[in-house]
């Protein structure tokens, strides 16, 4: 408990010192669009480390085993293909929110509608980084997360976002990613490297298993690394491959770190970097999930996430506390950059101001919104998923062809839109019966819609 008041008093710390250095809103909206190379990939990194990348992978390890690698795996291939393509057209369009390049590329309603479209589908991944963090702190207060958990998160991550903007985001984000490195490669070389006393863990969760139920899932797989498998196959890759993925190559989270790189090169140079960086993580996230699958399984009715079945009862304490402290660093990090741009985009997107008091009051808006959702106990990577499905059919595809053709083609709006629009609703609707009617519709429809918002973006390109 001790550390975490020690952690949290550095993170404020730097808030603080930088609520003074916001002098516009490039400063707390773009960290004043100057960072080099490293800073940008440190803190592309440990945005995309969030819940789904730690808690989420984890616990997903736990249950189809080595397959969860591809939730990180196709965000690597969606860099690839930023880096490639969108990485220096984004960059030079010299904008500072997602929407605002659909204006420069299409028009003022395509910028509207984008920001209509994120501010509804990003207050549902803002939700799903509380959960993930009021677990942990329920872990270290010593009981399941609840209202009270939520409510620390909300009021930790609001205030922390509202002082100082991005110019924060990127500073605290470079502190974060190192603990967050150290914490899980830490833990992987302890448990894996011989040091762990492995055959007494796998005598006691024999036993274990002997004496009550425990929730066994993963153990089969473990020690099995086949990319595919009964529980995972062609077909699940394939549509996460284009709804996960798809967000890594133009969500508004990783295009926000391009938008605050020093020149198109040096945002390029963060992609490419980051791409190979998480593919190592992916592994490590697995394999500790894995672990504690076989040998720190679950009891009869908990829900503990496997990292934090490692960081309370495994780990010796200082690495304990060292991935607790990753883990937490891990979570933030991501929370805070998505209200900061959810925020930015409604205020500069949506009621058309770069007041940076609006932006602020926006943080707390989203915010509390968003607390309200994770107060209903929705599984993190269900929130997520939705969240996602709902971004890229309407988004990704029509958006990507308008940055990359722009230069010489003009876009026949009304085709444009009609895409965005139809496309999002092959997300929207499953979601909206999957969460209010219990209704489960089938899992291609998202590929569905992103097909045909993709046909009409490129019907919709006509030559200068």
């Amino acid at each position: 408990m001790k550390l975490l008041l020690i952690y949290f008093f550095v993170l404020g710390f730097i808030c603080i010192r930088d609520l003074f250095k916001v002098k516009n809103f490039d400063d707390y909206v773009v960290a004043g669009r100057k960072q080099s190379a490293p800073f940008v990939f440190m803190s592309l990194m440990a945005t995309v480390l969030g819940a789904s990348a730690t808690v989420g992978i984890a616990a997903r390890a736990e249950s189809i085993g080595f397959a969860a690698f591809w939730w990180l795996a196709v965000g690597a291939i969606g860099f690839w293909f930023q880096a490639a393509f969108l990485s220096k057209p984004v960059h030079d369009l010299d904008v500072r929110t997602l929407p605002e390049i659909a204006e420069k590329t299409v028009g003022k309603t395509g910028r509207k509608l984008v920001a209509l479209i994120i501010a509804v589908s990003w207050i549902g991944i803002i939700a799903a980084q509380f959960a993930a963090v009021a677990g942990f702190i329920g872990l270290v207060l010593g009981h399941d997360a609840g209202t009270q958990s939520v409510l620390i998160t909300a009021v930790i991550v609001i205030v922390y976002t509202l002082l100082g903007g991005q110019l924060s985001v990127v500073r605290t984000d470079a502190l974060q990613f190192g603990i967050l490195t150290l914490g899980f490669f830490a833990a992987a070389v302890y448990l894996f490297g011989g040091f762990s006393g492995i055959e007494n863990a796998a005598h006691s969760a024999s036993f274990a298993a002997s004496s009550s139920t425990v929730n066994s899932a993963g153990l089969a797989t473990f020690g099995s690394f086949n990319l595919l498998n009964e529980k995972f196959g062609a077909s699940d890759l394939a549509i996460m491959l284009f709804t996960i993925g798809g967000a890594y190559f133009l969500g508004p989270d990783v295009i926000s770190r391009n938008l605050v790189a020093k020149d198109a090169t040096s945002a390029r140079k963060a992609v490419v970097a980051g791409s190979f960086a998480i593919l190592a993580f992916s592994v490590i996230i697995v394999l500790l999930g894995m672990w504690a699958a076989t040998y720190a399984p679950a009891t009869a009715g908990s829900a503990t996430n496997p990292l934090f079945r490692l960081a309370s009862g495994v780990l010796p304490l200082p690495l304990a506390a060292l991935l607790s402290v990753g883990l937490l660093s891990a979570l933030l990090s991501s929370a805070d950059t998505c209200l900061i741009n959810s925020a930015a985009i409604f205020g500069s997107d949506i009621l058309n101001t770069r007041r940076i008091s609006v932006v602020r009051i926006s943080v707390v808006v989203i915010g509390i919104i968003a607390t309200y959702l994770a107060l209903q106990g929705k599984d993190i990577i269900g929130l997520l998923t939705m969240a996602y499905s709902v971004y890229t059919p309407g988004i990704v595809a029509p958006l990507a062809v308008a940055i990359i053709a722009h230069k010489e083609f003009k876009v026949k709006k009304t085709l444009w839109y009609a895409g965005v629009i139809i496309g999002g609703l092959f997300g929207l609707i499953p979601a909206i019966l999957a969460s209010t009617a219990k209704m489960q519709s089938p899992a291609y429809l998202p590929l569905v819609g992103i097909a045909i918002s993709l046909v009409f973006a490129l019907a919709s390109l006509k030559k200068k």
